[in-house]
């Protein structure tokens, strides 16, 4: 005679939701990465004239080493009014361990450049000057496949511990 336990089931249960809840979690984060870098596709454009463009350095302690940044600053005017931004993209400009990668964007950008401007319509003293990549969008599709594979496995689960359950309550012969 056979016995028919539900560890098993239960085991593929927790798998499964656990495969599910990571996949849904990363779709979120992608997702929400995907539309904020897909907002400024739609936003306003003006002339601008970048100010400052220069290599910055910082130490955060002994023994540490130096990081270097784009320190950049940028003028434009909406409606009659002037404003100033120091972002090339949404995020604020990165720090880097190699100063030459802090000096490309120096070059990108030079002081004095005339530069398209994007500003956010709901808050015009936002503004950048490049668009964040939308490769989140593009690859939503991988924890994608690790929600869909994890709710097919808590289902399959699930179908198991209820003919289990039935079994188990059906009267004997």
């Amino acid at each position: 005679m056979r016995r028919s336990g539900k560890g098993g089931y239960y085991y593929l249960a927790f798998i499964g939701a656990s495969l599910a809840v990571i996949g849904g979690v990363f779709v979120v984060i992608l997702a929400r990465g995907y539309a904020k870098a897909k907002e400024t596709l739609d936003w306003p454009v003006v002339e601008g004239t970048v100010i400052l463009s220069r290599v910055k350095e910082r130490v955060l302690g002994p023994g540490v080493p130096t990081e270097y940044t784009h320190e950049l600053l940028f003028e434009y005017r909406h409606e009659g009014k002037s404003y100033q931004g120091d972002r090339v993209k949404r995020r604020n400009n990165p720090y880097f361990k190699e100063k030459a990668k802090a000096e490309r964007w120096v070059v990108d950008w030079p002081e004095g450049e005339r530069v398209e401007v994007f500003f956010d319509p709901a808050n015009p003293s936002f503004a950048v000057l490049d668009h964040d990549t939308r490769a989140a969008g593009y690859t939503i599709w991988f924890p994608g496949v690790f929600l869909v594979g994890g709710l097919v496995v808590l289902g399959r689960a699930i179908l198991g511990l209820s003919r289990t359950v039935r079994c188990e309550s059906a009267p004997s012969p």
